[in-house]
């Protein structure tokens, strides 16, 4: 996973890197999230992390337990599997972050 020390109300850093600035500042929090590989950009709620996890309220929406997410925040990008669920609130295990900055910096190398 990418260590990303960033600080803002919209960037939930790392999980690993910034647990206790997400948990603060994350509680009411949009994040768009979308099943993959070609699902359409939904809203969720960001809840805060457990570790390596994130929490997310899907405000009534159905994802199956399994699932493969791509999920956005303000600046950075979260690749994870949904992993446990209870009623709207689910829980994403968080294998892959990085920050979209620099990955549009590196998409422009890139070409």
């Amino acid at each position: 996973m990418s260590d990303s020390r960033r600080n803002g109300g919209e960037c939930l850093a790392s999980a690993d890197a910034a647990e206790p600035a997400a948990r603060a500042g994350a509680e009411q929090t949009i994040v768009r999230f979308r099943l993959l590989p070609q699902g359409e950009f939904r809203e969720a709620l960001h809840l805060g992390w457990k570790g390596r996890t994130m929490q997310m309220d899907l405000k009534g929406q159905e994802v199956a337990l399994g699932s493969l997410l791509e999920i956005e925040s303000g600046c950075m990008l979260y690749l994870g599997e949904l992993c446990q669920r209870d009623g709207s609130a689910v829980e994403v295990r968080v294998e892959h972050s990085l920050d979209r900055a620099k990955l549009a910096t590196d998409r422009d190398h890139w070409g």
